[in-house]
């Protein structure tokens, strides 16, 4: 849901620019993620033109990140332009491939992503930013692995900027990295999180804990458990209980038999 907060012009007594930025971030358009009290903390979600980081809670939640970062780009609205999953070989390699019939199971549309690959991580970060500059993407979803050098304070800005400047959502998967300066408007821990079963002892819908690490709006930082519904495309608020383990991909598993969805 979204709602207005009205500050006086005296609450940013020591910074002349502060009122006129604060009031160009409230007037951006926001992406809420449709858990109540997630969104309610987020005061109507997150800043939709702009660059939000993911990192996993641990190795193994790697793909929850990606996963979830990818599920937040269905909560745009439907339109002519499609969502780009760039990533270099080494990344590919590490993570494998998504899978179209997982993809459908989820309530995407696989026809509607548009996978770059290119030889290696400077290429991938060019490549994302031509995709947000471009008029055929509504999202991008960058993937990398690993405390890479290269995606730094300076390369995340030229993101964000390409990102404000275009209103495209820019959606950067970190994986199994460490949290390291950025210009990220928000940045996330995502874990694999226990599901409640469905009936007959089904395995539940995936669910994650999120963890809000920073978020550059002055949001404070909080933990959530959330739960996808794919026949709605929303996340939903989702009581910490125990239940069955959500699927999770380990990196033991066959590669041939890996799949996000």
């Amino acid at each position: 849901m979204n709602k207005k907060v009205i500050l006086p012009k005296a609450a940013f007594p020591s910074a002349p620019n502060a009122w006129k930025q604060y009031q160009s971030r409230m007037s951006q358009p926001l992406l809420p993620i449709g858990a109540a009290e997630v969104d309610e903390r987020l005061r109507g979600g997150i800043i939709q033109a702009g660059l939000h980081e993911f990192f996993g809670g641990a190795k193994a939640d790697s793909h929850a990140a990606a996963a979830f970062a990818l599920l937040l780009a269905w909560r745009l609205p439907e339109s002519d332009a499609g969502i780009f999953w760039v990533t270099g070989d080494k990344e590919r390699q590490a993570s494998g491939r998504l899978y179209p019939l997982g993809l459908s199971a989820m309530g995407g549309n696989p026809s509607r992503i548009l996978l770059v690959q290119t030889a290696d991580l400077r290429d991938a970060l060019r490549a994302a930013a031509d995709a947000i500059r471009s008029k055929t993407a509504r999202a991008v979803i960058l993937e990398t692995h690993g405390n890479a050098r290269m995606v730094d304070l300076t390369s995340t800005r030229r993101l964000a900027l390409a990102a404000a400047e275009s209103g495209v959502l820019a959606l950067l998967v970190r994986g199994d990295a460490a949290p390291m300066p950025s210009a990220a408007s928000t940045r996330w821990r995502i874990c694999s999180a226990p599901s409640v079963p469905l009936p007959g002892n089904a395995p539940g819908l995936p669910t994650f804990d999120i963890n809000l690490l920073r978020h550059r709006g002055g949001t404070a930082s909080f933990a959530a458990r959330v739960t996808w519904d794919h026949a709605t495309r929303s996340f939903f608020d989702t009581p910490l209980s125990g239940g069955l383990s959500a699927p999770a991909t380990d990196a033991e598993v066959d590669p041939q038999q890996r799949f996000r969805a």
